[in-house]
């Protein structure tokens, strides 16, 4: 201000000596991310600017929330965090009614509740230090540290934070319980904590899981008689028929509803602080502008600066240009939906969105298609012409219809992008999504229906494009869709 530079605390700096909460620790900017590495490592944190350089203490207890359908945890990130806890909303009826009572409680009058359980608060700090001033009585055995390193090198474990996490977790439990050794008990709960987000193959198991149930199964001709039954869609994905459908040859198909969409204003929208791309001066400062000190220090020196007058601050406003999102729908299911427009859906679909843009210059294109089971990247910032070369390569319609990941990797990558407003986003599927692994058909699109809609509030102008449904296929689209603002596009 004023040309000056004057120091502010940070919330890290806020943080030392207590907690330092983050919530979506998975969406977290990178930049954001390597902060938090070093302070966490060395306890210091070091603000470098023009002007000002300065070293805060950062000791602080790290907690982070997270929706692993959102996205992974940074792994550099994942192992500083010693123990990883999956919640589960298994809640019996009495304790439902116990947390609806204590937050209508504390919702009516506060400070009130707080008051009333500052007594018991004190307890349990008063009884932290006293098993703090324990912990160095709690021996821990050659035998135990070599059983603990055996297992860890079994695991497969990288670096050796996982068993001092371990050690650290089962010393402190005996040291809870007043106790000098070490129990199997206090050992195995410290291997569930440390391992819960360090491994993503096989998830201990916790001590408070629900215990599994082993139905008998049924006579192996009644179960060869029901597969015999069962369709061959995305919704049998057991018995899914792995053999790929080729397309017919491509050629542009115009579709008129789809270049009205595309032609239409966008819905306006709020715009990402943050957007990656190419930028331009601006002399004040505008929506979606940030401060830049190099144009502020040139033009302040153009403009004879001297030392304590005030700076010309100078701006520079996101100038990318705008985004088109595309998810194509490649999977088996796919190239079987017929249509009066072509015998297969996909094939269609494909003819239909190489039109789009034909001579349109001012788009940047980015294509993900699942195919065969894999979800990948065919463009990232291309042209449409680029997109009309790419798509000619989908000859094929294979794999099961992972829809929920897809949609999930098409989000945190425009999260990692940016929105601005005329960005866009244009599904092409036929919405029968594959169930996952030991989930329902009802759970999965519940799972699905989440994720379209926080990829549509990311960009709310989103069309889907699907083929004509019948029977009752007819309400099940609108369902998927309902509550967000979704345009559903039939294919004729």
């Amino acid at each position: 201000e004023n040309g000056k530079w004057s120091a502010q605390s940070g919330l890290i700096e806020q943080a030392n000596g207590g907690v330092l909460y983050i919530d979506e620790v998975n969406l977290l900017p990178d930049h954001l991310v390597d902060s938090i590495l070093d302070s966490a490592a060395s306890g210091q944190h070091r603000i470098e600017r023009d002007g000002l350089s300065q070293t805060v203490n950062a000791r602080y207890i790290l907690i982070g929330s997270m929706n692993p359908e959102e996205g992974d945890l940074r792994p550099q990130l994942t192992d500083r965090f010693m123990h990883g806890i999956l919640i589960h909303d298994d809640f019996s009826v009495e304790e439902r009614r116990e947390i609806v009572r204590v937050r209508m409680d504390f919702d009516d009058d506060p400070q009130n509740f707080l008051a009333e359980q500052q007594t018991k608060l004190e307890q349990l700090r008063s009884q932290i230090l006293g098993v703090r001033q324990e912990l160095k009585n709690v021996e821990i055995s050659e035998n135990l540290r070599t059983e603990v390193a055996q297992k860890a090198a079994r695991l497969k474990l990288e670096g050796v934070r996982a068993e001092l996490g371990v050690l650290r977790t089962a010393r402190c439990a005996a040291a809870w319980r007043g106790d000098t050794t070490i129990s199997e008990a206090d050992l195995a709960e410290a291997w569930i904590l440390c391992l819960g987000h360090r491994r993503t193959d096989q998830p201990p198991e916790s001590q408070n899981s629900k215990p599994k149930i082993k139905l008998p199964k049924p006579p192996a001709d009644d179960l060869e008689s029901k597969r015999l039954k069962m369709p061959k869609t995305s919704f049998s994905p057991e018995e899914a028929n792995a053999e790929e459908i080729s397309l017919e040859a491509s050629h542009n198909l115009a579709h008129s509803e789809l270049a009205s969409w595309w032609k239409s204003t966008p819905k306006k929208q709020l715009s990402d602080n943050f957007v990656s791309g190419t930028s331009r001066p601006v002399p004040t400062h505008v929506s979606h502008s940030r401060l830049c000190w190099t144009s502020s220090l040139k033009a302040s020196l153009m403009r004879g600066w001297t030392p304590g007058n005030p700076w010309h601050l100078r701006f520079r406003k996101p100038a990318r240009r705008s985004n088109l999102w595309l998810f194509i729908d490649a999977s088996r299911s796919t190239g079987t939906f017929g249509s009066s427009t072509s015998a297969h859906f996909l094939a269609a679909a494909r003819n239909v969105i190489q039109t789009l843009g034909a001579k349109t210059f001012g788009s940047r294109f980015h294509v993900l298609v699942l195919q065969n089971g894999k979800i990948g990247w065919w463009i990232k910032r291309g042209t449409a012409q680029a997109v009309q070369k790419t798509l000619g390569r989908l000859t094929e319609a294979s794999g099961k219809s992972h829809l929920t990941p897809a949609l999930n990797q098409l989000r945190n990558a425009i999260q990692k992008q940016g929105v601005l407003e005329g960005d866009r986003v244009l599904l092409c599927s036929d919405g029968m999504l594959s169930p996952e692994t030991e989930k329902t058909v009802s759970e999965s699109k519940k799972r699905f229906r989440k994720a379209l809609l926080n990829l549509s509030q990311r960009i709310s102008t989103t069309a889907w494009l699907h083929p004509q449904l019948q029977r009752g296929m007819r309400h099940w689209l609108p369902e998927l869709t309902e509550g967000t603002p979704v345009r559903l596009i039939a294919l004729d």
